[in-house]
């Protein structure tokens, strides 16, 4: 796997130029960061078992999308730590 890129959709406020997929705290309502790293980490076992073990490890880890700094930083290293976990 040459490399793994992360959108994290997290923004303070939306640009009006983005044409990423992004959401601020006011359209989240009562989503948390704790809920996007489970999605995210599910999403990462979903596709290491499509991919299988013959995809190899990642050799860089992209993390973008939104504003990604505003995920917790307990959270960005759950989410970095479940991505060694499942593909190196």
């Amino acid at each position: 796997m040459p490399g793994l890129y992360l959108h994290v959709p997290f923004c303070a406020a939306r640009c009006g130029y983005c044409d990423f997929n992004t959401y601020t705290a006011d359209e989240l309502g009562d989503a948390s960061s704790a809920g996007f790293v489970d999605a995210a980490l599910a999403e990462i076992r979903l596709a290491r078992q499509v991919l299988g073990d013959g995809a190899g490890p990642a050799a860089t880890v992209f993390v973008g999308g939104g504003t990604p700094t505003l995920l917790p930083a307990e959270s960005l290293a759950r989410l970095l730590r479940g991505v060694r976990e499942e593909v190196g």
